[in-house]
């Protein structure tokens, strides 16, 4: 990969201390002799219009996308950069951020690492969901997660009837099913009781959601494999939710196929940051 020279910068400027952290390491972009990039967003709340850029842009002109937030932002941040093979970095705005690996007192050295080109770039599967409805498809969407079908709170239980390349598996009822990528195993599927996975791994992950039967399990599967969602439930509360935002309401008899996407994200990742290491430190998996 090429030296990064252009860095596009992506903040949540909700955060209380995005402007603070995004002007910290905007003076180290500039000692490292690098360029910088602002979405229009925080170009505007930081008064730098001249380095102002829309996502085309940043898609034409960046190297590298660095998100200030957490993990939410990060997610909705991503979906602007599938296939683009640009990779992103997440500094930690937020709570876990299992995603956003890089805390703000870890600027310092991150630029050291990028300046230096000392690090990789991990690609992620992600998730491909079409919604189809009296024979068509009527809307495409992409997750990084996961994608969740689950009913209103206040709506009743819900038939959940499941196919995989077209072969029945299962039905049951419930409260829904949530399908992640493994990079989504640590997120919703985790809290519902599903294993978590390395996200090396090329898998789809399917969760229940509250089954209302005990043979009912999570299970992982092949990437490869196609899985459609026939889900019963009372009129206008059954909802399917992509990396728990833009909830789509679902209508009665709607098919849900959901496919690993040849979209990926690319991730930067440096030399001392391993799967292993994020487990222990932010979910303290392992520990007691």
């Amino acid at each position: 990969m090429n030296n990064i020279k252009t860095i596009g910068l992506v903040l949540n400027t909700e955060k209380d201390n995005s402007l603070e952290v995004s002007k910290k390491l905007i003076k180290l972009i500039k000692e490292k002799d690098l360029d910088y990039l602002l979405e229009k967003e925080g170009a505007k709340e930081l008064e730098l219009n001249h380095k102002r850029a829309s996502f085309d842009t940043l898609r034409k002109e960046a190297d590298l996308i660095i998100v200030f937030g957490g993990d939410g932002t990060f997610l909705h941040t991503s979906l602007n950069f599938i296939g683009t093979g640009i990779p992103l970095m997440g500094i930690n705005l937020g709570r876990i951020g299992f995603l956003t690996e890089i805390e703000t007192n870890e600027l310092d050295e991150a630029l050291d690492h990028i300046s230096a080109n000392n690090f990789r770039i991990e690609n992620r599967n992600t998730l491909e969901v079409c919604i189809k409805r009296e024979g068509k498809n009527i809307q495409k969407k992409y997750a990084v997660n996961d994608v969740v079908i689950n009913r209103a709170a206040d709506g009743e239980m819900l038939k959940v009837d499941m196919h995989i390349n077209k072969e029945f598996v299962n039905s049951y009822r419930g409260d829904g099913i949530i399908v992640s990528t493994p990079t989504g195993s640590t997120a919703y599927s985790f809290s519902a009781g599903g294993p978590i996975i390395n996200p090396q791994v090329k898998a789809l992950l399917i969760t229940p959601l509250c089954p209302h039967a005990v043979h009912v399990k999570p299970m992982v599967i092949s990437d490869e494999e196609i899985i459609e969602i026939d889900v019963e439930g009372q009129k206008d509360k059954v909802f399917l939710t992509t990396d728990g935002r833009d909830s789509v309401k679902l209508k009665l008899d709607d098919i849900v196929r959901i496919k690993s996407s040849k979209q990926e994200i690319s991730l930067i990742k440096f030399p001392d940051r391993t799967f292993y290491t994020i487990l222990r430190n932010k979910m303290r998996v392992g520990l007691v």
